[in-house]
């Protein structure tokens, strides 16, 4: 899953906050501007009154007094104030969240239920491929193709059923290849009986298919499709795949013809691959049928099933957050420490 990184860029969550400094200050002068029409301010000595001022006798002392207090206080007057309203603003910086933010995209996960339904009934014997100039069976070329398909897949849950007379989940769906790999090569001819369950198999698949929530789904059948038999019919399993919403990609693994018919095996009837109902099956479904040839042409195959059922998604974007918000706060905790300190300090002078 590939990602795209963004540069850092500032950024306040909360930023309505930053505008109630400028607002208390605002309202600040307003309130000093109102009272200073309405108000007479006199020094000590002098009562305050709406319209009207009284004076102290001794107003002029009072007021040098005054002056000369003014004058050793004002300067940690103003710093006081200064730092009232940097209290304030700090206080509302850290409200406003300051933070870094980055983009991150990121290739949407594109993972699969693969579920390979794979025969094992005696036609898989029948010799009819030829592999570096030898002759090989059914088998053996699906087994070696599929486990290198399988070693290629990234993500994806792989499950294999396996089906003759009887039908058997070999593998639930796992995202562990190893482990399919390893039980694909103990698959042997035989190992479920002689004849072909399709209809079972292909109900099973289906079963096995639903137990995973994942909506991208698919099924891979292997088979020559002959000596049918089994309980559920061929048609009513490929139904109910198709309300399952499931494709089936159907692989015939066989020659279409008695020209490939090895003449000295014996004691094994020849019966090519059933093409027509292996192209229902996987029209009836929305799938695609394949004939494996020969090793290169049922790898291609394979490929082409997985290219068919990747899926396109947009990009997800993930917001990488990195607040700020502590150093503010921190600052803001020193300034009234030392607000503190100051007016404790002028208390004990006092």
């Amino acid at each position: 899953m590939s990602t795209m990184l963004q540069d850092w860029q500032f950024h306040f969550a909360q930023w309505p906050w930053l505008l109630l400094p400028l607002a208390l200050l605002v309202a600040y002068l307003l309130l000093g501007l109102f009272l200073k029409n309405r108000l007479r301010w006199q020094f000590p000595g002098a009562l305050i009154s709406l319209g009207q001022s009284y004076v102290h006798p001794r107003h002029a002392l009072l007021r040098e007094i005054s002056l000369q207090k003014v004058r050793r206080t004002g300067l940690l007057t103003n710093l006081h104030s200064v730092l009232v309203w940097v209290f304030i603003a700090l206080c509302c910086v850290a409200l406003a969240r300051p933070e870094w933010v980055r983009q991150e995209m990121q290739e949407p996960r594109e993972y699969r239920d693969i579920v390979f339904v794979v025969d094992t009934s005696i036609s898989m014997m029948q010799r009819d491929y030829l592999l570096q100039g030898e002759r090989v069976d059914r088998m053996t070329l699906l087994k070696g193709v599929l486990s290198r398909f399988i070693g290629q897949l990234r993500g994806d849950n792989v499950s294999i059923v396996v089906y003759a007379d009887s039908v058997y989940t070999l593998v639930p769906l796992t995202p562990d290849h190893e482990l399919a790999k390893t039980m694909l090569a103990r698959i042997h001819t035989g190992l479920a009986g002689r004849t072909s369950s399709l209809g079972n198999a292909l109900a099973q698949a289906v079963y096995e298919a639903e137990q995973s929530s994942n909506r991208q789904r698919v099924l891979v059948l292997f088979t020559d499709a002959t000596r049918q038999t089994g309980k559920i019919d061929t048609d009513v399993a490929t139904e109910m795949a198709r309300q399952a919403g499931l494709r089936i990609y159907t692989v015939a693994i066989g020659a279409r013809s008695h020209e490939a018919e090895e003449k000295r095996l014996s004691g094994l009837i020849y019966e090519p691959a059933d093409i027509s109902k292996m192209k229902a099956i996987a029209e009836h479904t929305g799938g695609k049928f394949y004939w494996a040839g020969d090793t290169d042409t049922l790898g291609q195959a394979i490929k082409d099933i997985e290219r068919a059922e990747q899926r396109q998604e947009k990009p997800q974007i993930l917001y990488l957050r990195q607040p700020l918000y502590q150093w503010p706060l921190l600052l803001a905790i020193m300034v009234f420490s030392f607000l503190q300190f100051s007016y404790l300090r002028q208390q004990a002078q006092v």
